[in-house]
């Protein structure tokens, strides 16, 4: 019996060691669900945010569309307008109201 115990004595030990492998296991795998739905939170909100991005980039092309057509009537529209051309005419727009404005406090 004596040796009985000594055998069970040297094995606790190593059941304590497995036990704590166990626990740290159970952990890891608890942090590793976490980080996994922080994650799905994460990529579904980047996901959200590149969609209203692309939303935003085409509002703002209708926008200069639209802008453009109503300075412009006559002007042939393209299906994308470059911010360049946008620039360049309205630039253009710009001289011709001043002008117009400089003409008619001329004249006033």
């Amino acid at each position: 019996s004596t040796r009985v115990a000594l055998d069970h004595l040297e094995s606790v030990p190593e059941k304590l060691s497995l036990l704590e492998d166990f626990k740290d296991a159970g952990e890891s795998h608890s942090r590793r669900e976490m980080i996994e739905e922080r994650y799905t939170k994460y990529k579904g909100i980047v996901n959200s945010l590149q969609q209203q991005l692309e939303d935003s980039k085409q509002r703002v092309q209708q926008f200069k569309v639209c802008v453009l057509h109503f300075c412009f009537p006559d002007m042939k529209m393209n299906a994308e307008i470059s911010d360049t051309e946008v620039a360049a005419t309205s630039s253009s727009w710009q001289t011709e109201n001043n002008f117009l404005t400089s003409s008619l406090l001329s004249d006033a």
